[in-house]
C-alpha cells in the first residue's frame, strides 16, 4: 500500500509539473501568434500606405511642375504640392526641405522633386515594442519645352539638304502641316557619303553645348530610348552667342536605332519627337575645322574626306515617324526620290512636319512650341 501511494504522488506531481509546461509554451506561442499577427496585418497596412502616398507623392510633383510650367513661382509650386499630398493621403506631408528644384521653379524648364511622410501607427507591433513607424515616398516631375521632358530623338536633321522640305523653314512656314521625307547615309563609299562619316548623324545629349576644345568620345549613350520615349530632363539650349555645339553618338548604334523608330511608328503612333537640325557649314572635326559636305562647298573638288566630332545645332524640328526604309528597297526609292541611291546604310524616314523653333529651353528665355508639358520623371 505504501509504495502505491508514493507511485500515485509521482504520477500527481508529473501531471502538475506537464501543466506548468504546457502553459509556459501556451504563452510563447500566443506571443509568437501576435508577432506574426503583427507582420501580417501591421507590414500589410504600411505597404498599402505607401502605395497611397507614392500617389500622394505624384500627384504633389506634377502639381508643383505644373505651377512651375505657368510661370507662377516657387511659393504657390510649394504650396500646390502640400495641398495635393494631403488631398491624396490624409494624414500625409511634405517632408522637412522638399520640394526641390533644378536649376529653380523660374526656369522655363526643370525639375521638381518632393518627399511625401507620414506617421503610421500600428495596431499590433506595441505588442512586440514598436508603437509606429514611418512611412516616406519620393517623385520628381519635369516642366518645361523641348528638351525637358520632351521626346528628344538623338538623330539629327540635316538643314539645307538631305530632305524635301526646306530645312530650316521659311519665315511664315514653321508650323505649317506637312510631310517630309529625310535621308541618311554613312557609307564608306566616298561617291555616296550623305553625312561626311558622321555615324548615323546620332547625338550624344549628355554633351549638348560643348566648347570647341571639348573632347567627345562619341559613345553611344545607353539612354537613346529612354530619351525617345521617356524624355529628355534636361535643358537644351540653343546659344546666340556662340555656335550650339553637340558631341556626336557612335555609328554602330544603327540597327538598335532602327527598332526605336519602328517602335516609335507601331506602338505610339501618336508619338512626337523633337529632332534637333545640325547646320553642316559648322560642324566640325576633333580638331575644330570644318568639315563641310562636299556639295554645300564652293569648290566640291577641294571637298577632302574627314569626319564629323560636333554637330552645330540650330533648331528643333517637332515631327511624328510615319516610316522607315532601308535604303536598299524600291519603298525608299519613292519615299526620297531626290537623295536615293540604293545602299544598305542609307535610311529613308517619313515624318509628319508639325513644327519648327530656332530657340531651345535656355534660361535666358527659351522656346515651348506653345505647351508646357508636365511629366514624371521618376
Amino acid at each position: 500500500m505504501a509504495r502505491r501511494r508514493v507511485r500515485r504522488r509521482g504520477l500527481a506531481r508529473l501531471r502538475h509539473n506537464e501543466r506548468g509546461a504546457i502553459v509556459a509554451i501556451t504563452a510563447l506561442l500566443i506571443i509568437a501568434l501576435l508577432g506574426m499577427l503583427a507582420l501580417v496585418v501591421d507590414v500589410g497596412s504600411l505597404f498599402y500606405r505607401r502605395v497611397v502616398l507614392q500617389n500622394a507623392a505624384d500627384a504633389a510633383a506634377l502639381a508643383g511642375a505644373l505651377s512651375c510650367g505657368q510661370g507662377e513661382g516657387a511659393p504657390e509650386a510649394v504650396i500646390q504640392a502640400g495641398i495635393y499630398a494631403v488631398q491624396d493621403a490624409g494624414g500625409a506631408s511634405v517632408a522637412a526641405g522638399y520640394p526641390t528644384f533644378n536649376p529653380s521653379c523660374d526656369a522655363p524648364a526643370g525639375t521638381i522633386t518632393v518627399m511625401v511622410t507620414e506617421s503610421e501607427q500600428l495596431a499590433f507591433a506595441p505588442v512586440i515594442g514598436a508603437d509606429s513607424a514611418t512611412v516616406r515616398t519620393m517623385a520628381t516631375a519635369a516642366w518645361g519645352g523641348a528638351g525637358a521632358a520632351e521626346n528628344i530623338a538623338p538623330l539629327i536633321l540635316s538643314a539645307y539638304r538631305l530632305s524635301n522640305c526646306e530645312i530650316p523653314p521659311p519665315p511664315g512656314m514653321e508650323d505649317v502641316d506637312r510631310i517630309c521625307s529625310f535621308w541618311w547615309n554613312n557609307s564608306p563609299r566616298a561617291d555616296i557619303e550623305d553625312l561626311t562619316n558622321a555615324e548615323w548623324g546620332t547625338l550624344d545629349l549628355d554633351l549638348w553645348g560643348v566648347e570647341v576644345t571639348q573632347q567627345c568620345n562619341n559613345s553611344t549613350p545607353h539612354q537613346f530610348e529612354e530619351w525617345m520615349f521617356d524624355g529628355f530632363p534636361s535643358e537644351l539650349p540653343i546659344y546666340e552667342d556662340r555656335p550650339t555645339y553637340v558631341c556626336r553618338g557612335q555609328g554602330n548604334f544603327g540597327a538598335a536605332l532602327d527598332n526605336m523608330i519602328d517602335d516609335a511608328i507601331a506602338a505610339i503612333p501618336e508619338l512626337f519627337l523633337y529632332f534637333p537640325v545640325n547646320d553642316p557649314t559648322g560642324q566640325i572635326d576633333t580638331d575644330g575645322v570644318p568639315c563641310i559636305p562636299p556639295e554645300l562647298l564652293d569648290d566640291p573638288l577641294s571637298f577632302e574626306p574627314c569626319t564629323v566630332d560636333k554637330y552645330s545645332i540650330i533648331g528643333f524640328a517637332r515631327l511624328r515617324i510615319l516610316e522607315l526604309h532601308k535604303g536598299n528597297t524600291d519603298e525608299a526609292q519613292a519615299a526620297c526620290p531626290d537623295n536615293w541611291v540604293r545602299d544598305a546604310n542609307a535610311r529613308c524616314m517619313v515624318a509628319f512636319w508639325e513644327g519648327y523653333s530656332s530657340e531651345g529651353i535656355d534660361p535666358e528665355g527659351g522656346e515651348n512650341f506653345g505647351i508646357v508639358p508636365v511629366t514624371l520623371v521618376e
